[in-house]
């Protein structure tokens, strides 16, 4: 009686123990997007590029257990012998495959000689359950350039999500 009583005290701290470091691990989540520009784009002009994204159910496997998503932080970034000073403006949105679009980050007037990477102004007001949770997310990234690029830069946006465990009763 004594093993059975111990063995099911075992199982029960093992099966918590998983689940919250299940819960920790979904609380906070990246997300990565890449476009290309290409050489020759105008400058001045607003231009955009879709980039496929992915759901927190292929992020994480179990989008059933987080509630509340909302962006923490936003970075863009360019290989290191190009300056995001290229860049008037960037705005990152996400939308359910075109649709139900949200502006989750955005940054105007860079500066000249910001380097590579740059943190975004984040969008922490809305939460992004649905869209994160349906199986066909994507990125647009729009954006003014302040001269034609001589060459294509692959534009990376780094996306840091943050979440709340849905409890059980």
């Amino acid at each position: 009686m004594k093993n059975l009583f111990l063995s099911a005290v075992v199982a029960t701290a093992t099966l918590a123990s998983c689940s919250t470091v299940s819960s920790i691990l979904q609380n906070t989540f990246p997300y990565n997007a890449t476009v290309l520009v290409t050489s020759g784009s105008p400058a001045n002009t607003t231009l955009s590029n879709v980039s496929p994204a992915q759901s927190i159910n292929q992020l994480t496997g179990a989008g059933a257990n987080v509630r509340d998503i909302r962006v923490s932080n936003a970075t863009m970034s360019v290989p290191n012998n190009t300056s995001m000073g290229i860049f008037k403006s960037v705005k990152v949105y996400l939308s359910n495959n075109g649709s139900n679009e949200v502006l989750v980050a955005s940054r105007d007037a860079i500066g000249d000689n910001v380097g590579s990477s740059l943190s975004l102004d984040v969008n922490t007001s809305q939460t992004l359950d649905n869209m994160m949770k349906s199986g066909a997310v994507q990125a647009r990234v729009v954006y003014v350039l302040k001269q034609s690029p001589t060459s294509d830069i692959s534009l990376k946006t780094s996306i840091g999500f943050s979440s709340v465990p849905v409890t059980n009763p």
